[in-house]
């Protein structure tokens, strides 16, 4: 399902692995997997969740 580990998901970002999969499939349903247009050697779409995540934590 991820290619992150779930460690990394549930000790960065306080969500369960669940929720961090709901988060990317609201994620990629609005384009955010859109034209990769730049660097071809982005990271996967989890991945980048995944940073973005760890640096707007829930409040």
């Amino acid at each position: 399902m991820l290619r992150t580990e779930r460690v990394w998901v549930e000790t960065f970002t306080g969500l369960r692995i669940t929720q961090f999969a709901r988060l990317l499939k609201v994620v990629r349903e609005r384009g955010g997997n859109g034209t990769m247009r730049g660097r071809p050697w982005s990271l996967p779409l989890a991945e980048r969740v995944l940073m973005v995540a760890v640096y707007y934590p829930r409040t």
